[in-house]
């Protein structure tokens, strides 16, 4: 438990150091772009996560299937991440072509005039098919120190680039997406110092049907993480396809800070999943790490929930500027959604690393009753916002009242 303790203590520095600086990047983009700009740019970074949605089962999958190799020492995790990147570069170039065909769709459907942003993101959907394989080993391996600054580089990095390209440079919503490849790219360089020494090992035979039980797992996940990554970015997308520019770019402001609810507590989940997967190979029944999390979650994501709901246009403006202050009612509703659906993704995360799957149910129909009701109702970004928050709520309640899910 002191061990458990001290690795989440030290995650949560380093990782929630780059959430500072991923929220310092947004800072610098809203200030310098206006209400437009910065609703079309995030528009595109969400796209670009949902569209890349499938890529978030790899730190899972590679994390729990690299406890198992390294057992038997490094040289099999070496060979599954010299397979799986010669893999995924071919599916990258595969997508890039795909992106590049529907290219004038996208234009369309976002409402954007030029084409090298979306450019761009592809690009950057590229990074993202091989960043998580680095990710997961190191999870996977306890290097948390180095999976921690990979993290956070990315962000700090990100930040400069924000700067240079957007702040000097001028160079708008294109040199947003810019600053996100550059931080990607030297965040990977990072996290492949941190293996240097799976680098080295000779490459040993991986074990017969390993493929094949990873594939399995990884459909229950898939469907994990894509639903989360719609609950935690398409209503960025909706909003700006069925409002307004200027309420999009209000809608925008409030889910970029309304996020912290969820990110801030969520890198505890980098020190559960792990944990609780070498629990279950060990037949470890014991569940204090889980309630642990679900009160740490709990105590953070819903004090900047509250911190929000009292000082809403303060927090706003301080952060954003005058100009987005109408943002603030927005923000009190999306923080709470996102303080609700970090509890909940404890509750998942320990699941998939004892494979128990039925949470899966109220979580699909959780977010296919939003996006049916936000097809209907569309009025206003408000109205977005509210059928979010309810669906997040029924998802965790739903969830909670399963009797038959024995986590």
């Amino acid at each position: 438990m002191k061990r458990f303790l001290r690795n989440n203590f030290l995650i949560l520095i380093l990782m929630n150091l780059g959430n500072v600086f991923a929220y310092l990047f947004q800072v610098v983009i809203g200030r310098v772009l206006s209400p437009d700009d910065f609703g079309a740019f995030n528009a595109l970074n969400s796209l670009a996560v949902v569209i890349a949605a499938p890529m978030a089962v790899l730190p899972f999958v590679f994390s729990r299937y690299t406890v198992q190799l390294a057992a038997d020492g490094l040289g099999q995790v070496r060979t599954l991440l010299i397979d799986s990147f010669r893999i995924m570069s071919l599916l990258a170039v595969g997508i890039f072509t795909l992106g590049i065909i529907i290219l004038p769709l996208l234009k369309n459907y976002l409402h954007l005039q030029e084409s090298t942003p979306i450019i761009i993101m592809l690009i950057q959907l590229l990074l993202s098919l091989l960043f998580p394989l680095l990710l997961g080993v190191l999870r996977g391996l306890q290097r948390f120190v180095f999976f921690g600054i990979g993290s956070s580089g990315a962000a700090f990095l990100r930040f400069v680039g924000a700067i240079l390209f957007v702040y000097v440079l001028g160079w708008g919503v294109t040199g947003g997406l810019l600053a996100t490849v550059f931080a990607t790219f030297g965040a990977m360089l990072i996290c492949i110092m941190g293996l240097k020494d799976v680098w080295r090992q000779e490459r040993q035979l991986l074990p017969v049907g390993l493929y094949r039980e990873m594939g399995q797992y990884a459909l229950p996940v898939l469907v994990f993480t894509s639903m989360m990554m719609v609950l935690g970015n398409l209503d960025i997308v909706l909003v700006r396809h069925y409002c307004s520019a200027e309420e999009a770019g209000l809608y925008a402001t409030a889910a970029i800070l309304g996020r912290i609810a969820l990110f801030l507590p969520g890198v505890l989940l980098v020190v559960l999943f792990p944990e609780a997967a070498k629990a279950k190979h060990e037949n470890n029944e014991d569940q204090r790490i889980l309630w642990l999390s679900i009160a740490m979650t709990a105590l953070l994501g819903g004090g900047f929930a509250l911190v929000c709901y009292i000082w809403p246009v303060e927090l706003t403006v301080l952060l954003f500027g005058t100009k987005y202050q109408a943002a603030a009612p927005l923000l009190q509703t999306i923080s709470f959604a996102m303080a609700l659906l970090a509890v909940a993704n404890v509750i998942f995360v320990y699941s998939l690393a004892h494979h128990k799957f039925i949470f899966l149910f109220p979580l699909v129909l959780g977010v296919i009753t939003m996006l049916s009701l936000v097809f209907v109702y569309h009025d206003s970004a408000m109205t977005i916002a509210n059928i979010l928050l309810g669906a997040i709520m029924g998802i965790l309640l739903v969830t909670l009242g399963l009797k038959t899910v024995k986590i």
